[in-house]
């Protein structure tokens, strides 16, 4: 009964030593770091937690597991299981996931909600995946439209993320995508590799129909290819004016990796030293936004101007609903559809262009800030010109003529074997013996053959071998005998 340390040391010496801590009292026997889950170093602390066991222990609240055990998992329906995975993980680790995160919950609440998430089978996800392929009517629109593969994936990796994260946080003790090492359920195969260019026609037009701060916002895109958000999030104090480079840090990019881009265009200095400068003419201070409203507060929304100027740089005049300037007329939102430009696509014209004067693809994934080089290649969408020009480098003159060919002259090889047949080589004929035993010169040509002419399956070309080769033995005997 009472402190003690699993070690030889006596005295001084074993109050000293680094061996862990034991205690006794009645029925509990415990390692005192474990059991009070903190640091014991001296036998001061040792004594204040055996206190603290004894105390435990004389009350009936002593557990082994320690002071303060895990509470038991009650069973939790998905809607409650949604609201700890969006606090605890999605807002506690400030993913970017967080804006969109209940837009994402909607159809997994609305399909799950009540169920509890030790209930949810294989069986019941792939139905669910099976009722988001049927075409739907979203925002009450009249036409009944289907769900890309893309979107549905989405929902089913959140979905699959949550019930990994579960089982990490033993919530659950297994999850219905996996059983041991085998997928249970795959994701959808994808066909939405964006092949959309920006021409420098289409790229002036825009910039001519667009509000200066809006021209300032594309250039930026086009000769950075920062996405929106770390556009955003940029302020002068990340502008590296000495050296040029605009230095992203790692809580504003997706990747939460610090990134630098390069000031490579005189457009895009003038466009920062333009933003630099307040209505008074003086410089903003280091704190300040780069992209910010006149009251220096962070820009939100600029949807409404980005359709605007597509919409005009098209020829197109924007018609808005009445009731406000957030919705097209569907005639106008239909025209947008088919200019199909989104705002992400200037980030990709940018690895396009870089890819096409001859930068390495490894250099425009250090740019662009992505993790694996298989990401940069899906922004690298060629023009079909330059395809064309490409494919031109297999032109080496040759041409094509529809009029019948004359038949090809024969071959040394055919010319003699067809002389041979008319005049033999020699005027002394290949004698065969009447009782059937072969000539001095068929066995001879024999001994020359070494059988290689013993397969008669092939008549035509024995007779041919035969000849050839009996010509040749003929002068072998007329060059021996001379």
């Amino acid at each position: 009964m009472g402190l003690y340390k699993l070690c030889d040391h006596k005295g001084r010496a074993r109050d000293r030593c680094e061996h862990a801590w034991w205690a006794r009292f009645r029925h509990a026997r415990v390692s005192l770091e474990k059991w009070s889950n903190r640091e014991i170093r001296t036998k001061t602390d040792a004594d204040i937690a055996f206190d603290e066991l004894r105390r435990a222990v004389r009350v009936g609240t002593f557990d082994k597991r320690g002071i303060d055990p895990p509470r038991e998992v009650s069973p939790q329906t998905f809607s409650q299981f949604a609201k700890v995975y969006k606090e605890r993980h999605v807002v506690a680790k400030g993913l970017a996931l967080a804006r969109s995160i209940d837009y994402c919950l909607k159809p997994l609440i609305a399909r799950f909600g009540d169920r509890l998430i030790a209930d949810i089978r294989t069986a019941d996800i792939e139905d669910f995946i099976a009722d988001l392929k049927k075409p739907r009517r979203v925002h009450r629109q009249k036409e009944l439209r289907t769900l890309t593969p893309a979107s549905i994936n989405r929902t089913f990796q959140l979905m699959r993320h949550m019930l990994n994260w579960a089982v990490g946080r033993e919530y659950l003790d297994r999850t219905p995508f996996r059983r041991g090492t085998e997928t249970l359920i795959r994701k959808l195969r994808e066909n939405d590799h964006r092949r959309r260019r920006l021409s420098e026609d289409e790229e002036r037009g825009l910039l001519e129909a667009a509000a200066p701060f809006l021209r300032s916002m594309i250039i930026t895109a086009v000769d950075t290819g920062m996405r929106r958000g770390e556009m955003l999030a940029l302020r002068f104090a990340d502008v590296d004016w000495k050296r040029q480079l605009i230095v992203l840090r790692g809580e504003t990019t997706k990747s939460r990796k610090s990134r630098a881009v390069p000031i490579a265009t005189a457009r895009l200095r003038a466009v920062l030293e333009w933003l630099h400068l307040d209505a008074d003419g003086e410089k903003k201070p280091d704190e300040a936004l780069v992209f910010s409203d006149e009251a220096g507060e962070p820009v939100g929304r600029f949807r409404t101007a980005w359709v605007t100027a597509v919409l005009k740089a098209h020829g197109i005049k924007p018609e808005w609903k009445a009731y406000g300037w957030t919705a097209l007329t569907p005639e106008c939102g239909e025209q947008f559809r088919r200019i199909n430009l989104h705002w992400h696509d200037l980030r990709h014209e940018y690895a396009s262009r870089l890819v096409e004067r001859g930068v390495p693809l490894a250099q425009v994934r250090d740019l662009l800030g992505h993790a694996s080089i298989t990401t940069t290649e899906r922004y690298d969408n060629q023009k079909l010109e330059n395809l064309q020009a490409a494919a031109t480098r297999l032109e080496d003159g040759k041409s094509f003529d529809p009029t019948p060919k004359k038949p090809a002259s024969p071959t040394d090889c055919q010319v003699f074997v067809k002389s041979w047949a008319k005049e033999p080589l020699s005027d002394a004929p290949i004698e065969r013996s009447e009782t059937g035993s072969k000539s001095r010169d068929e066995q001879e040509l024999e001994e020359w053959l070494g059988g290689r002419d013993s397969n008669p399956d092939n008549l035509l070309q024995r007779q041919m071998s035969y000849r050839w080769t009996t010509s040749q033995c003929q002068s072998r005997r007329v060059n021996h005998r001379l």
